[in-house]
């Protein structure tokens, strides 16, 4: 059996010095990239296997801002530094201009997934409100609020209808279906008044 090369099968056999090293480079930002994409498709496993295998940190957690040596950064610069480097070694630009084309084309990649995974991290929202915000909303009984007990309310808050807890202004019971308006929080529970 013929020895496999993972450089033959892709035209590179026969490479030496920088071109080797920009095909090498290529290809395992390449493969890296595939693979992380293919395990992300798969149920987001790319970030334990790969946290794990390389001890990398790959948070894509609410506070991800870019650090240029995430997993992501690397594996861009890696696979845009062989492309760029072996587009313009191949275009006859000689060993230098291909170095410092691949390093632009690299550190421009990492620049561009640093600022994706922000737009990313900026895109997410908390879809918590706080109660305070909703102190002169109106709406409606949900469960009858009993005197001096507590029952529940809908109102609407940011414009989304949400339901919460709460208690009589003044003691008096609210039947469900009567209408309210929010005067005050205590801790977790709205203090309404009827209207």
């Amino acid at each position: 059996m013929a020895e496999f090369s993972l450089f033959e099968l892709v035209g590179f056999g026969d490479a030496t010095g920088v071109e080797l090293l920009f095909a090498a480079s290529a290809l395992i930002g390449g493969i890296l990239f595939v693979l992380y994409f293919f395990l992300l498709m798969i149920g987001g496993i790319a970030t334990d296997v790969f946290g794990g295998l390389f001890g990398i940190d790959v948070d894509l957690g609410a506070d991800a801002s870019f650090k240029a040596l995430t997993f992501q950064g690397i594996m861009a610069f890696l696979m845009f530094f062989g492309l760029g480097g072996l587009y313009v070694l191949k275009s006859d630009g000689g060993a230098s201009l291909s170095i410092l084309a691949g390093g632009i084309a690299g550190v421009s990649s990492m620049f561009a997934t640093g600022k994706l995974f922000e737009l990313f991290v900026n895109l997410q929202q908390d879809g918590t409100t706080d109660l305070v915000e909703a102190v002169g909303s109106k709406g409606q009984t949900y469960l009858r609020i009993s005197s001096n007990g507590v029952g529940q309310v809908t109102v609407e808050v940011n414009g989304a209808q949400r339901t919460y807890n709460a208690k009589s202004e003044d003691g008096i019971e609210i039947a469900t279906g009567d209408f309210i308006e929010v005067v005050d929080v205590i801790g977790e529970v709205l203090v309404v008044k009827r209207i």
